[in-house]
C-alpha cells in the first residue's frame, strides 16, 4: 500500500466520527445537567477536541501510522493523557444521573482496581509486535486502537478527576498518590524495553524514506525513551495538583461533594450534620445556639425638666 506524503493530513472517517461522538456526548450530559457549563468547562472541551483533531488529524497522525514510531509514541501520550483528562474535567458536577441508574458493568468499570488493569492491559496488548505491526497495515484496525486507548485512558483517570459526582467510596488523596505512581511502572518497564531492544521491534514501518536523519533503531530508541520519560508529565502534573489540594485541605484529601452527591466526607462539616451536645446543659444555651433568644425590655426613658421652669417651693 502506497505512503501518503508525510505532511498530508488524515481523514480517516473513524475518527472524525469519533470526534463528532465525543461533542455529541458532552452536549446530552449539558442538556441534562442542572447547571450550566461554566466558562472552565467549555475551555476545558475545547482543549480536549483540539487535543484529539492534533493527534487525530494533522500531519503528526499520518507521521505516526506510516513514518515515525516516536510519533506514535508523541500521539499516544496525548491521547492517553491530556485528552481524557480534561473530557472529564468538562463535565458537569450534577449530571443529573442518578448513580443507581448507571449499568453495574460501567460503575465496576471505573473502580481504581479495574481502570489501572484496564489501561495497562490495552497500551500492552495493542503494542505487541503482531498486533501493532497488524494495525499498521490496515487503517481501521490502528483507528480502533486509538479509540481503545481513549477508553481505557477514561477509565484510567476518572477515579482522579471523579466527574459528575463522585462515588460514594471515593480515593483519598493519599490513595490518588499512591494509585498515579503504580499506574506509571508498566509503561516505564515498556519504555525501557523497546528503547533497549537490540533489533527493530515493528518491521511494520517498513525501510521507507528516512526523516529527520532517524533510522528504524534510532527512532526506536527515540520512542522508548519517550515513553518511559515524557509519559510522566501528565501523570506527575496530576500528581502536583493531588498533592496541592491536599496540603490545603489538611484532611485525608476526600473529595466534598459539595451537595452534588456521594462525595464521600470532606473536611468541611455540614451544617445540617447532627451536633450531639453534653448532658445538662441548661436549655438557654440551645436557644442561644439556635438564634432564639429574647429581646432586653426597653427601660423608659427619664423626662428631663428644664433649669428654672416649673413653680418653686416657698
Amino acid at each position: 500500500m502506497a505512503r501518503p506524503p508525510a505532511t498530508a493530513v488524515n481523514l480517516d472517517p473513524l475518527l472524525l466520527g469519533l470526534i463528532v461522538l465525543v461533542v455529541a456526548a458532552w452536549l446530552w450530559v449539558a442538556r441534562r445537567s442542572a447547571e450550566t457549563p461554566s466558562r472552565g468547562r467549555r475551555v476545558a472541551l475545547a482543549g480536549a477536541i483540539g487535543l484529539l483533531a492534533l493527534t487525530w488529524i494533522t500531519p503528526l497522525a499520518t507521521l505516526a501510522q506510516h513514518y515515525l514510531l516516536a510519533a506514535h509514541l508523541v500521539q499516544v501520550l496525548i491521547l492517553m493523557g491530556p485528552v481524557p483528562a480534561l473530557l472529564l474535567l468538562s463535565l458537569p458536577r450534577n449530571a443529573g444521573i442518578a448513580p443507581r441508574s448507571v449499568p453495574f458493568p460501567l460503575r465496576i468499570a471505573v473502580h481504581p482496581i479495574v481502570a489501572i488493569i484496564a489501561v495497562n492491559a490495552g497500551f500492552i496488548a495493542w503494542h505487541v509486535a503482531p498486533a501493532y505491526d497488524a494495525a499498521l497495515a490496515h487503517w481501521w484496525l490502528y483507528d480502533l486502537m486509538q479509540a481503545t486507548l481513549l477508553l481505557v485512558s477514561l477509565l484510567f483517570w476518572w477515579p482522579i478527576v471523579t466527574p459528575c459526582s463522585p462515588p460514594a467510596r471515593a480515593l483519598t488523596g493519599f490513595g490518588k498518590l499512591g494509585y498515579i505512581v503504580l499506574a506509571t511502572i508498566p509503561q516505564t518497564l515498556g519504555g525501557l524495553i523497546v528503547a533497549l531492544a537490540g533489533h527493530v521491534l515493528y518491521p511494520g514501518y517498513g525501510p521507507g524514506p528516512q526523516l529527520v536523519g532517524m533510522d528504524a533503531m534510532t527512532d526506536q530508541q527515540v520512542a522508548g525513551a519517550s515513553i518511559a520519560l515524557v509519559s510522566k508529565i501528565a501523570l506527575f502534573a496530576a500528581f502536583w495538583v493531588v498533592f496541592m489540594n491536599l496540603l490545603n485541605s489538611g484532611s485525608d484529601g476526600r473529595e466534598d461533594d459539595g451537595g452534588g452527591g456521594g462525595g464521600g466526607g470532606g473536611s468541611s462539616p455540614r451544617l445540617d450534620a447532627p451536633r450531639p451536645r453534653p448532658s445538662g446543659l441548661p436549655r438557654w444555651l440551645d436557644d442561644i445556639d439556635d438564634g432564639r433568644t429574647t429581646e432586653e425590655p426597653v427601660l423608659p426613658r427619664p423626662v428631663r425638666v428644664p433649669v428654672g421652669s416649673g413653680s418653686r417651693q416657698a
